[in-house]
């Protein structure tokens, strides 16, 4: 009997222990899974995602399976002890019906960890809720790009975060870690491997990844919503890597022409491999038992992991702001060698690290915040409050009683304290009224690209934002635009709602009443307006404006190379240009660097700090602590600001990261709008205040 006990006891134990090396697994992984069944449903839930340590959308995948009566469910993303953005989605299930939802959460704080529900009009099912887990914040750590690999089987993913280090390590960025020591993160922490019905169909859900693998078969298999996302990720930034063309039998131009629909450009240019730049090489990154960085020397020709080298084993070509890469076999796993030759032929590291594209992190603080505030707006008037204060406390003290003590009438202070009090908070709440208003000030710095053959634009915008009185709605954005917001340093993430039912939704702490907000949107858009161009004569073109709003400065490049530049092209306008003398370019010049990045006058000599202004004076908002690690990324080095930067000192309008030629690209045209081009603002009627928007496109 004791021998029975004692094995019984051993086996709780060693299930207690198996249990806790299971979890402690699940930990460690970028996600995780789960299924939920009671009230007649089953509810299976992957969260396993790669990426958004800078920031993001984590989609959250779920099949509902209903065995019930028809009814609408809420699903619901919540904060489980540290602060996380309260998502939901409210969708109406059938009987007998399945369907594949996902809920795309915005990681907008350090918290990696929060509660998946599900709720019916009574609120919180029984047994219906279990704890969900999102990729970690990257504070510290460079040179981590989240890669997403559609594979039913396990994939070794070792060579490719080697090479990602490697091209890091040779252009002078070596990865660091948390403990100051050279190393590269495990592929479990950057790179997840997910089968093709785990695709969600949003492009923002795949916005903090940087490198989606996917062979062509499944390229062509998935839902036509989720190739749809995909190219629209990637025209976005993100870089499409498709394998196995040879085993789907297609080709590049089919490929291509399938993702973009018959919009699909008649000439497509491929940039092909040239294996004199893996020869160039000089040496690779080993990683020592330590986790520290070494380098060695390149591995030997003919490795059996090697790509084949008998035909250019990739080719790369630009769809928007990113890359489609495409090979002809299966280049997994590779060599270190393999990966970094990849690495340099498609991009600067731009390419490969959201933070860096998009210049900074929403999941803490920056001090590149009070770079971009609005005109006029000081925030609390802190001076004048204290004035107010001060003058309310010397006539409600001393005052009062002075005068009711020399008239006898000490017991009218029943009546003067709250008389006094009430009027001098109708005066504060005056001030406050006339200094701000009760309506909602923006600002907003942004950059279109325009592709007219596929009849699509991307903007990316960075949005300042005032209310004087919070609007009761909130913010409403379109589903197919990133809200990345910006933290002051040492301030982060406190509260706030998402809801995706029928559109995206902001409330409950994004926007307050008098407290300066920042964000950075990324949206993707039909886009059926153009830009007409026509050669008249070889010292003129003729210009038809076919878009909804005005350019202020335009300037085209035609087919030769040569550029040309005319003022005020309002809507529907048809105008000639003439080639761009040296004063028209000085003045398109700076009319770019107008409302420029940089510091209110009266911190012009203290430079960014870590502070989170009120009024003419100082006051640091603490948020969490995570800000004080320090700014990894700068908005002034993101893509989008890089293009701005070329354009106003006269360099070539090119979407390359790292452009090989200073020279007018052709059959391309850029411009300073007179209107907003629209860009989304979140609320219906904002008054905008020192916005420029820059406006590029291809012909």
């Amino acid at each position: 009997m004791g021998q029975t006990i004692m094995q019984r006891m051993t086996a709780i134990v060693a299930g207690l222990w198996i249990a806790l090396f299971a979890a402690s697994d699940l930990w460690a992984a970028s996600g995780s899974t789960f299924t939920l069944t009671g009230h007649d449903l089953q509810v299976d839930v992957d969260s396993r995602w790669a990426g958004c340590g800078a920031g993001g959308y984590c989609p959250v995948r779920f099949k509902v399976i209903n065995r019930g009566p028809t009814r609408t469910l809420t699903f619901r993303v919540a904060k489980s002890h540290d602060p996380l953005a309260n998502v939901k989605l409210t969708q109406e299930i059938k009987q007998n019906e399945m369907v594949h939802l996902s809920l795309p959460v915005p990681l907008v704080s350090y918290t990696n960890y929060g509660d998946f529900r599900v709720e019916d009009r009574s609120g919180l099912l029984d047994r219906m809720s279990s704890g969900v887990q999102f990729p970690e914040v990257n504070q510290v750590d460079l040179g981590r790009a989240g890669c997403v690999v559609v594979s039913p089987d396990v994939i070794v993913m070792q060579p490719f975060e080697n090479g990602l280090a490697t091209y890091r390590h040779l252009n002078g960025m070596a990865a660091t870690s948390g403990h100051g020591r050279g190393h590269v993160s495990s592929a479990s922490d950057n790179t997840v491997i997910v089968p093709e019905i785990s695709l969600p169909a949003s492009w923002v859900e795949y916005s903090g990844v940087d490198l989606v693998i996917i062979p062509a078969e499944s390229l062509t298999r998935v839902r036509k919503d989720v190739r749809t996302a995909l190219t629209q990720w990637t025209r976005c930034g993100g870089t499409l890597l498709v394998t196995n063309l040879v085993a789907a039998s297609t080709d590049r131009d089919t490929l291509l022409k399938s993702l973009l629909g018959t919009t699909a450009p008649a000439t497509i240019v491929w940039n092909e491999a040239k294996t004199a730049d893996r020869d160039a090489i000089p040496m690779t990154v080993e990683i020592d038992t330590g986790g520290a960085i070494r380098t060695s020397s390149p591995p030997p020709k003919g490795s059996p992991q090697q790509w084949s080298l008998e035909m250019p084993p990739f080719a790369i070509t630009e769809i928007g702001l990113g890359k489609l890469i495409v090979f002809r076999n299966d280049p997994l796993p590779g060599t270190i060698q393999d990966w970094t030759w990849l690495l340099k032929s498609a991009g600067g590291v731009t390419q490969w690290e959201f933070g860096r594209r998009i210049g900074q992190s929403s999941r803490s603080g920056t001090d590149d915040f009070m770079l971009f505030l609005i005109p006029g707006i000081s925030g609390v008037p802190v001076v004048m409050f204290l004035v107010l204060i001060t003058i309310f406390s010397v006539v409600i003290g001393p005052v009062n009683y002075f005068i009711l003590a020399r008239r006898k009438q000490l017991h009218l202070l029943l009546l003067t304290i709250p008389g006094l009090a009430i009027v001098t908070s109708l005066l504060l709440f005056g001030y406050s009224a006339v200094a701000h208003g009760f309506s909602v000030k923006a600002r907003s710095r942004s950059l279109t690209f325009i592709d007219q053959p596929a009849q699509a634009a991307v903007t990316m915008s960075r949005l300042s934002l005032y209310a004087g009185q919070a609007p009761s709605g909130g913010l409403r954005f379109s589903r197919d635009t990133a809200v990345l917001p910006i933290w002051p340093e040492h301030s982060t993430f406190e509260s706030g709602n998402v809801d995706w039912t029928e559109s995206q939704v902001l409330t409950s702490g994004w926007l307050r009443s008098r407290t300066r907000t920042q964000f950075l949107t990324i949206n993707h858009r039909a886009e059926r307006g153009r830009l007409e161009v026509k050669p008249q004569a070889s010292d003129k073109l003729s210009v038809t404006n076919g878009f909804e709003w005005g350019f202020a400065k335009l300037a085209v490049v035609d087919e030769s190379g040569k550029l040309f530049i005319g003022d005020n092209v309002p809507a529907g306008a048809r105008i000639e240009l003439t080639p761009a003398s040296p004063d028209e370019w000085n003045a398109l010049s700076e009319a770019l660097r107008r409302h420029a990045l940089e510091l209110p006058p009266g911190l012009s000599g203290g430079g960014p700090s870590s502070i989170f202004m009120s009024g003419p004076g100082r006051h640091p908002r603490y948020g969490y602590g995570y800000g004080s690690v320090g700014t990894l990324w700068h908005f002034q080095q993101s893509r989008m600001e890089t293009i701005w930067q070329r354009m106003a000192l006269h360099k070539c309008v090119s979407l390359e990261a790292e452009p090989k030629s200073t020279d007018p690209v052709p059959r391309t045209y850029f411009g300073l709008t007179a209107q907003n081009p629209g860009t989304e603002i979140g609320v219906a009627k904002a008054t905008e205040i020192a916005s420029s928007h820059v406006v590029i496109g291809k012909w």
